[in-house]
């Protein structure tokens, strides 16, 4: 009976203009979230990577 109410509420969400607004909205903070996260917790590794093959890059004669 509860996922039944969950569900109900989400269409009532889907029909209603403000309600599809505002579920767009929390989407969005949840995705922004999600790659802040990422950026946080894996950002310093990519950059020394990158900065690892820049260097290596700078250091070979490519032409």
């Amino acid at each position: 009976m509860r996922v039944q109410n969950i569900q109900r509420y989400f269409k009532h969400l889907h029909e209603d203009e403000d309600g599809l607004e505002a579920l767009q909205v929390v989407m969005i903070v949840a995705i922004a979230a999600i790659v802040l996260i990422a950026i946080m917790t894996l950002g310093q590794e990519v950059y020394d990577w990158l900065r690892e093959k820049w260097n290596q890059l700078k250091g070979e004669d490519i032409g």
